[in-house]
């Protein structure tokens, strides 16, 4: 993958003339066709989202947004719930163990702490208050639970 380096490198030697500055060089972007390309572009996102809005330049912006929309394409392609062939059960299940939460905290989430446990045993459904409410705390698609 050429780096930015290699690009300014390139170009300086191709004209003939000095070194390119940064304000004639589009910010690097790439296409996210693998797991090292979609990693290295996550790096570069969360150092730019570490760095904060006010203190990028308009070339970074731009940088972010691009590999924003990217990354999130090659999510929905690569890491899609749907893909993962899951009960809406058992991805409760994973989302409560990553996030540390208890059956009774489910319950207590959904607004009965002894509901947690009988929606994990399967001895209740999700009802569409619940998957509304599970899908604004863990931030996911709400069909992901139908």
């Amino acid at each position: 993958m050429p780096t930015l380096i290699s690009f300014l490198s390139r170009k300086s030697s191709e004209s003939g003339q000095g070194a390119v500055t940064a304000k004639e060089c589009p910010p690097q972007v790439w296409p996210l066709r693998t797991e090292e390309h979609y990693l290295e572009a996550r790096n570069i996102v969360d150092k730019l989202a570490i760095k904060g809005e006010e203190e990028l330049t308009d070339a970074e912006c731009d940088q972010l947004e691009v590999f924003s929309v990217l990354m999130e394409k090659y999510e929905e392609e690569h890491y899609s719930i749907g893909q993962l062939n899951l009960s809406p059960i058992e991805f409760l299940k994973i989302l409560m163990r990553e996030s540390g939460m208890s059956p009774s905290d489910l319950g207590r989430l959904l607004g009965d702490r002894s509901l947690g446990h009988k929606i994990l045993a399967e001895e209740r459904n999700l009802s569409k208050t619940h998957i509304k409410i599970l899908s604004e705390h863990f931030k996911v698609d709400a069909g992901a639970f139908l």
